[in-house]
């Protein structure tokens, strides 16, 4: 029965992801069900930018099989955008776009 929970908070987090609101990605990441580690309300908008890069990229690949961020994937952005936002209180930056886009070269796809 675990398993059949984690694929419905995959299907609810990439939804969320799809929508755009980083409140309601933030809501669906906090899911039990997803078990999702180290998550950081005042992170919100990140993770989704993060999450919504890694998706559009794995959209993006032709070889990818499946066109959804599994649990694995998520968690690891996730962590990314942690050690992001460590970076940015290390060096006193507040402006995170700038940061994404000098060291991640994140393009924003909006």
């Amino acid at each position: 029965m675990g398993c059949f929970k984690g694929v419905v908070a995959v299907g609810y987090i990439n939804e969320a992801i799809d929508e755009g609101n980083p409140l309601r990605t933030l809501e669906t990441l906090l899911l039990p069900t997803a078990n999702i580690s180290d998550v950081d309300p005042a992170h919100a908008q990140h993770y989704q930018d993060v999450l919504y890069r890694a998706k559009s990229q794995k959209l993006g690949d032709s070889e990818s099989v499946s066109k959804v961020l599994w649990l694995d994937e998520i968690q690891q952005a996730v962590d990314e955008a942690n050690v992001d936002e460590d970076r940015a209180k290390q060096y006193g930056l507040f402006n995170l776009g700038s940061i994404c886009e000098k060291h991640l070269g994140f393009i924003s796809l909006a």
